[in-house]
């Protein structure tokens, strides 16, 4: 099976190229003599500004990904959709099984410092600040917008490193669709939505989507070489640690990364007037993912102790627990329910929103030793449950002709609840007894902001925003049921200023800059999660402080060639204080990791970005980012200072390739990561290796055709060179999906 996947990948590789080269000899019916800059004139933003601005007057540096770009993509989870946008990356290491996945913006690592909206309504979610992007829906995207830098003025905590709005279709008219697919690793895939224009003002739009996949090898089952006696079992191989020393040996693998989801969305409102309308949405996502039974790579197995030829006098000792160590089943469920109105009186436009955010989080892991197996260990069970509250209104005033105020206040309460159980088998989340150990609290936070677009002159804009946001905490408590610390409430405040300038120089050019500053409370995770692995003990800290930032960005966006042509660059620097990291402790003999406000970072770089519309059927398109992110200072981890910070790759590029034939559209996109550290001082150099970040190269194409009215027939291929990467976990090789799609 892996030799025809890998002749698939080569004989549509040799394919693609072929159109590529030959694609000159056919001509595009749509967007005929459209150019770049009319495509900018007429795209429509509303989140870097929260008023409705054409692309190029923002005063932020602002990526939107439409509809076709998603069509581009072999989009699995919405975070995949985001990872060509320049500036970002999205850490996504075991496919659609990954719990963990994470999107970073400009150096800041982790969901956590980036807000996440849907229409407009936050979805990070309440315990850790973060979001399960597996849960959101990938049906009924209308665009997504990108803002990168700063966002606090306008929207508070959790924007350090900027703002993506997630926004959905609204329909004009009657329109559906239907899509269904089979690819590589036992892939399947189903979406299907649809919704209709009543009597001009009653709109409705719904969708569902299910896949499923069967995965890949991502964990290699790994023990420590010693020296002494030589095994008496062959089989395995040696590898070397992330650091690059030739400890360790393979015995087998902890099987494929499996993985389910199963979304549902539906979004209905009324249009008041032309410029008004009531919105109420919903989405529901389920999500599964475990590991299946893992494979042994040596020549004998049994039921007991074993030691593995390593070489003379060298050996690896291995216990049937150890191809099980740390896996488990996990499931999330996310369900988001929104309500919006909007309507303009006068020189006034109105905008008010609710929305409420409920995650139910439970994972297990194995907790057997020794003779424990795939069938028959006990394990642990955490449960996390999260709830929020959001409310905001707001409204855009046009104070004489020069002067625009958008001000509001918001109001959000966020409650997490973690327990720990034990169960009698690992990959069952029934028959748990009592509560092992509990954590939680609440937070509440008021938003207060206003912000003035001030036109100075026709071919200036500044913008001058503020924010104050107060926030209390209640209700935290952490321990075993019946013997709980309870912590003392407390509250905390910030202000946050930003000004921005956006000067349109000449006709083609535009220059951009803003000084900004932001901020992120600790999380309920932060304060309140106490927990263990091993003999390690992990606390939280009810006293931490929110980290801040002040971030700069200065830009310019040229079009040449007649506006064929489009270029631009940005330099942005960011200065974090207060980062929350861990403190090593011992306490009473064992080892403490405290969570503590120790860290100072500073980031800075490049985003560069070209797009070339070369004719009516072939354009060009590419970025590079440059970050340069290091530790300043951090007492609790001397090594770390003037070191790079651990999951940020210094040279990031995207290039892309796009053509349309009547009847066919091709798109190539290649990806680069440069070499990424995990350990803080910057010690894993080690390549090709479990628990290594190496430099990686990803080749993906896209081929669409549409033999006849209404029917889509399309074939994806990732990772075309079929290399096999280490991002900590082992990614796959190269694979293919294909499947059909029906318009209306």
């Amino acid at each position: 099976m892996k030799r025809v996947v890998q002749g698939l990948c080569w004989g549509l590789g040799v394919a693609v190229m072929t159109g590529l080269l030959g694609s000159g000899v056919v001509r595009a019916e749509e967007r005929q003599g459209e150019t770049l800059k009319t495509q900018e004139m007429e795209e429509m933003v509303v989140t870097a500004t929260r008023t409705e601005k054409t692309l190029a007057d923002v005063p932020a540096s602002v990526s939107v990904i439409t509809q076709e770009d998603l069509e581009k993509q072999n989009v699995k989870t919405l975070d995949e959709a985001l990872r060509i946008t320049p500036g970002l990356y999205d850490k996504r290491t075991k496919g659609m099984m990954d719990s963990t996945s994470g999107v970073n913006i400009r150096g800041f690592k982790g969901d956590q410092y980036t807000l996440v909206l849907m229409d407009g309504i936050p979805v990070n979610d309440a315990y850790t600040g973060g979001l399960e992007w597996g849960s959101l829906p990938i049906t009924n995207i209308d665009r997504i917008e990108v803002v990168r830098g700063p966002a606090s003025a306008l929207y508070g905590g959790n924007a350090m490193g900027g703002v993506i709005n997630i926004i959905t279709k609204t329909p004009e008219k009657l329109e559906g669709s239907a899509s269904g697919g089979y690819g590589s690793n036992n892939t399947y895939r189903f979406r299907l939505s649809g919704g209709d224009l009543l009597w001009k003002r009653f709109f409705i739009q719904g969708g569902y989507e299910e896949e499923s996949t069967d995965g890949w090898v991502t964990t290699p089952a790994l023990k420590t070489i010693s020296k002494g006696k030589s095994g008496t079992t062959p089989g395995g191989y040696s590898m070397d640690d992330q650091y690059g020393n030739p400890t360790k040996w393979v015995i087998g693998d902890k099987g494929d990364n499996g993985a389910f989801h199963r979304g549902f969305n539906f979004k209905t409102g009324y249009k008041l007037s032309e410029t008004g309308s009531v919105t109420f949405s919903m989405l529901s996502g389920h999500d599964e993912y475990d590991y299946d039974e893992p494979h042994t790579y040596m020549g004998t197995f049994g039921s007991t102790t074993t030691y593995a030829q390593a070489g003379p006098g060298r050996r690896a000792k291995f216990v049937p627990n150890d191809f099980i160590d740390q896996t488990g089943i996990g499931s999330n469920d996310t369900d988001i329910y929104g309500l919006t109105f909007k309507e303009t009186f006068g020189p006034v436009t109105l905008h008010a929103m609710g929305g409420y955010v409920t995650v139910d989080d439970r994972y297990t892991t194995e907790s057997g030793t020794g003779l424990a197996n795939y069938d028959n260990s006990p394990g642990t069970l955490k449960i996390t449950k999260n709830d929020t509250w959001y409310g905001e209104i707001s409204g855009d005033i046009r104070i004489a002709k020069p002067h625009l105020l958008t001000m509001g206040v918001s109001y959000r309460r966020d409650s997490s609840d973690t327990d720990d159980y034990k169960v009698p088998f690992y990959r069952s989340y029934s028959d748990r007894g009592d509560s092992t150990f509990y954590s939680g609290g609440q937070e509440s936070n008021w938003g207060f902001f206003l912000q003035d677009e001030w036109r100075v002159i026709d071919p200036l804009t500044l913008y001058l925003g503020l924010r104050y946001d107060f926030w209390s905490l209640s209700s935290g408590a952490s321990g075993v049921p019946g013997r709980l610390t309870d912590y003392d409430s407390q509250t905390d405040s910030e202000l946050s200023p930003k000004f921005a300038a956006v000067w349109k120089a000449l006709e083609d050019t535009t220059v951009r800059g803003s000084v900004g500053h932001a901020f992120r409370p600790p999380s309920l995770y932060d304060l309140y999660r106490s927990w263990q692995s091993g003999s390690t003990y992990y606390d939280s800290n009810p006293d931490l402080k929110p980290e801040t930032s002040w971030g700069y960005e200065l830009g310019v966006e040229q079009f040449l060639f007649n506006r064929h042509t489009r270029l631009g660059v940005v330099g942005f620097w960011n200065d974090i204080e207060d980062m929350i990291s861990y403190r090593t402790e011992i306490i009473d003999g064992n080892t403490h990791r405290v969570k503590t406000n120790a860290g100072k970072v500073r980031t800075y770089g490049l985003e560069f970005e070209a797009e070339q519309r070369i004719t009516e059927w072939l354009s060009l398109w590419g970025n590079y980012t440059y970050t340069h992110a290091r530790v300043l200072e951090n007492e609790t981890d001397p090594e770390s200072e003037g070191k790079k910070l651990t999951g940020i790759p210094e040279h990031m590029f995207n290039l892309g390739v796009d053509t349309t034939y009547k009847w066919a559209k091709l798109s190539v996109i290649g990806r680069y990561l440069s070499k990424i550290y995990g350990s803080s001082d910057n010690s894993d150099i080690a390549r090709g290796v479990y628990a290594s970040y190496e430099p990686a190269f990803f080749l993906d194409a896209k081929l669409t055709v549409s033999p006849i009215k209404y029917m889509d027939l399309f074939v994806s291929v990732e990772n075309m060179l079929d290399r096999h990467y280490y991002e900590y976990y082992r990614s796959d090789g190269c694979s293919v999906f294909g499947g059909v799609t029906f318009k209306y």
